[in-house]
């Protein structure tokens, strides 16, 4: 028996690291503040229909049913599966309908709320029928965990999946987030929908968006104003998604009182993320200086500034560059390591 949130649930396999390996009933710990966050921000909406379309042992859309008070329907193509949920459904006290249909399937069969992707792998080949099959307002939470094709060896993979370039080192994590997240946007336009990024998620091995979507030709063509090609230490990459990875009204209504350690740490850096398009580093002259002692110097002079999730030596802040690498030399002058 497994307890997340104030779900409990059976599991056949389960892993504590990385994506591990797809199979019968499989629960990864590490997706955790995946589900916490699907659940924190469909408590910000009024309830609704949700599908919970690759449901594995059916954490996600329990939790969402027990914790936001969605309608959810959770299916999954793979019969063992299936037959683990409907226990879980039943351990939990729901009434939830269960499926065992193809991905695509179950999303044709309704217009939805609220459409949760979450494959092993890359979600290309799902997007464009859930975004279809969305009532308008609805919102897609999507997950990519082939952050690879976007990060390291594999960028031309990159490129053909998700229609941009990437680029490897310090700037990949937030780069590949951002070519994620045009990615959706460009799918969604090309269905005359509009998108409003409502939160995103880099963290460990995958990449999470919430997009809410708004039907109008203006309103998609008003998205894509925001996505566009952006050079990077000599590099042209993308096309990225510039605009902000966080809706500061969802920010300000979740509740993280009941969230996992890991979620809170996430979620107090997110609120630094729109400061600026990538970020500084704490390095001078070879060596490091005190990311708090920077960070807190910033502040002194008015500004905000903090810690980043897309790269752990990472500070993002709205202070002018100059001002920035002026307490950065300060602080190196005093010691400060």
């Amino acid at each position: 028996m497994i307890f997340e949130g104030n779900a409990k649930f059976q599991a056949i396999g389960a892993f504590t690291q990385g994506p591990g390996k797809a199979g019968n009933g499989f629960y990864n710990r590490e997706m955790v503040t995946s589900r916490d966050f699907t659940v924190s921000i469909l408590k910000i909406f009024r309830p609704g229909l949700a599908l919970d379309g690759m449901a594995g042992t059916g954490i996600r859309g329990i939790r969402i049913a027990l914790e936001s008070g969605w309608e959810v329907v959770l299916n999954d193509n793979n019969p063992v599966n299936f037959n683990l949920i409907k226990d879980n459904v039943k351990l939990n006290g729901l009434n939830s309908l269960v499926w065992n249909l193809d991905f695509n399937a179950a999303v044709a069969e309704k217009f939805w709320d609220y459409i949760d992707i979450d494959p092993y792998g890359t979600p290309v080949g799902f997007v464009e029928n859930s975004l279809a099959h969305l009532k308008n307002h609805g919102i897609l939470g999507v997950t990519m965990t082939d952050t690879s094709v976007l990060e390291g060896k594999f960028l031309q993979k990159g490129y053909l999946r998700y229609g941009g370039f990437g680029l490897r080192g310090i700037y990949s994590k937030e780069v590949s987030t951002r070519i994620f997240a045009a990615y959706l946007i460009k799918i969604a336009a090309s269905l005359e929908l509009g998108s409003r990024v409502l939160l995103t998620i880099r963290d460990k091995h995958y990449i999470r968006v919430f997009l809410q979507v708004q039907r109008g030709v203006n309103r998609a063509l008003k998205s894509l104003e925001n996505v566009k090609n952006f050079t990077l230490e000599g590099k042209t990459i993308g096309p990225l998604y510039l605009g902000p990875l966080y809706d500061n009204e969802v920010l300000d209504r979740i509740n993280i009182e009941n969230l996992s350690s890991r979620s809170k740490k996430l979620f107090e850096n997110m609120k630094n993320e729109d400061l600026m398009l990538f970020f500084y580093t704490n390095s001078i002259n070879n060596h490091e200086v005190s990311i708090n002692e920077i960070i807190e110097r910033i502040k002194e002079r008015g500004y905000r500034a903090g810690r980043t999730n897309f790269y752990e030596k990472g500070i993002k802040t709205d202070a002018p560059n100059d001002l920035y690498y002026s307490i950065l030399q300060e602080a190196d002058s005093n010691k400060f390591i």
